[in-house]
């Protein structure tokens, strides 16, 4: 249990301890530029998109990766999320314990290391913070994840084991000499520090992006809903960063908040898409239970890697005891969403937030009925993207969109890839809605696996406005650049019946699946 008195006492020395990545972050990055006025006039935005070049990956870290590149030229910025690929690419090898070649892997099975700069960088981090968090963050948990992830989460582990393995992860069971860069660890230590891992890589691309085009002015790092922001946005005066709604975990979720930052990071921790069997992914480190009575943590904080922490860390942790550690540690803000519902944020989170309303720039596209949507139903499809083998291979541009039986939009589900050059390529959505885009930057939220996508239609048009129940068309529209073009329709008949549908895979697309059925 914390220490309250103690908490009260921290000073930003006691705190987490900037690296000298973090340092190296501070030392190049420049003085943000003063906070201009929200734009919203049409050839502004337009202005603004000619300098913003943004990417996307699937298949990074077992997740996907975002980039926003501002200020530069479309060559310098595509230099730019290459150095970021290139720099993912290399620290996965050092740190990813899913691959048997990695450095991290060579530790677990050898138990002893020579080890580089950015393993050891890692490692001593990880055990920093397990001791300033009291062990709701330890990174020593990965014989007993193993065990949970060969039982696929659906069989509990019995009492005797888990005390068996919880035992053996004693306070001497790691040895670090800093001098040498050595480590040296007990038997029975199986390290897994991704809950760490992916907010340094991510700290770490973006250095890497900024020493290859020091001209670039504004950056944004998204692996997986996990991310850092640094310099000039897209707005100017901040970038716009939902945060997924608590519950509900489908890829088009209008976020329920909206963060404006600057030269911050944003971690996400709780239950969603890898979830096993109903249980959380998310272990606790005195019991060796999944964790179930947190539902969402998300920590802004001054770096990826210790906010990434943190959110782990948090999600072990009473919302009480979590925010009294947020609150000793200065540059940051939490917010925690308990299992029950309710609502724990820290003293300065709503300094951070601004409100849907303000964000958001809805078109009034649909008509009134009278015949009400089926209480409690949903429209959820499930598609994926697969990696193909071809040279030079990028992602298709997605649109995914519902007309009514009058071949009107109701609603826009999914528009995916923002380059006006390559995303009129969907010709049908295109010539039917345009370029109706919102003004956001990135979702913060749980990591995907790669590839797979799930959406969800709730009966309400792009304005919130709920719509009859009746004949409706969901259609799924896909090109990529140099390559193929597929559009195909599922026919919806909105009733108070459940149904499935599928259709067949295509060159750039996979199986679709439509499920209509009542959630609750």
């Amino acid at each position: 249990m914390l220490n309250i008195a103690a908490k009260r006492t921290m000073t930003q020395s006691l705190a987490f301890k900037l690296s000298p990545l973090v340092m190296a972050l501070t030392l190049i990055s420049p003085i943000t530029a003063q906070a201009n006025s929200d734009v919203h006039l049409e050839s502004q935005l337009d202005q603004v998109n000619q300098q913003r070049h943004q990417f996307h990956r699937d298949h990074v870290l077992g997740t996907s990766l975002d980039v926003i590149v501002m200020g530069s030229s479309k060559q310098d910025a595509q230099k730019a999320f290459a150095a970021i690929e290139n720099e993912v690419a290399r620290l996965d090898k050092i740190l990813s314990t899913w691959r048997d070649d990695s450095e991290i892997s060579q530790l677990n099975k050898n138990k002893s290391i020579q080890a580089s700069s950015e393993l050891f960088e890692v490692i001593a981090a990880c055990e920093q913070i397990r001791h300033q968090s009291c062990g709701a963050f330890d990174a020593r948990l990965g014989q007993l994840i193993a065990l949970w992830e060969k039982s696929h989460g659906v069989v509990e582990l019995d009492a005797a084991t888990r005390k068996q393995v919880l035992a053996q992860l004693t306070e001497h069971s790691v040895k670090l000499d800093e001098k040498s860069q050595h480590i040296e660890i007990d038997e029975n230590v199986k390290f897994a520090p991704d809950a760490y891992a992916k907010g340094y890589i991510i700290d770490r691309a973006l250095v890497a992006a900024q020493q290859a085009v020091p001209s670039i002015q504004g950056i944004l790092v998204d692996i997986g809903g996990d991310l850092r922001v640094w310099g000039e946005a897209p707005q100017k005066d901040a970038w716009n960063i939902g945060v997924q709604t608590a519950f509900n975990h489908f890829d088009n979720t209008a976020p329920d908040q909206f963060l404006k930052l600057n030269d911050q990071a944003v971690a996400f921790s709780g239950k969603g898409y890898r979830n096993l069997a109903g249980q959380s992914h998310l272990l606790d480190p005195k019991t060796g239970l999944a964790l179930q009575h947190v539902e969402q943590c998300v920590v802004v904080g001054t770096c990826a890697a210790d906010s990434d922490a943190l959110a782990t860390a948090l999600a072990a942790m009473s919302p009480q005891q979590g925010l009294e550690l947020i609150e000793a540690l200065v540059g940051y803000e939490a917010q925690v969403v308990a299992a029950s519902g309710q609502i724990y944020q820290s003293s300065g989170w709503s300094n951070l937030t601004q409100s849907a309303n303000h964000q958001l720039d809805f078109v009034n596209v649909a008509t009134g009925a009278s015949a009400k949507w089926p209480a409690g139903y949903q429209a959820v499809i499930d598609l994926v993207i697969p990696k193909l083998e071809v040279e030079k291979y990028r992602a298709p541009y997605v649109s995914v969109w519902v007309t009514d039986e009058n071949k009107k939009i109701v609603r826009t589900l999914a528009v995916w890839g923002k380059d006006d050059k390559w995303i009129n390529s969907n010709y049908v959505w295109w010539r039917r809605y345009g370029r109706q885009m919102t003004n956001l930057d990135a979702v913060a939220k749980p990591s995907r696996q790669p590839g797979q996508y799930k959406l969800a239609w709730d009966g309400k048009d792009d304005t919130g406005r709920a719509v009859a129940a009746g004949q409706y068309q969901i259609h799924i529209e896909t090109s990529r650049e140099h390559g193929e073009h597929s559009y195909q329709t599922f026919d919806l008949d909105v009733k108070a019946k459940s149904s499935q549908q599928t259709l067949a895979a295509q060159k750039e697309i996979g199986a679709l699946k439509l499920n209509f059925q009542k959630v609750n």
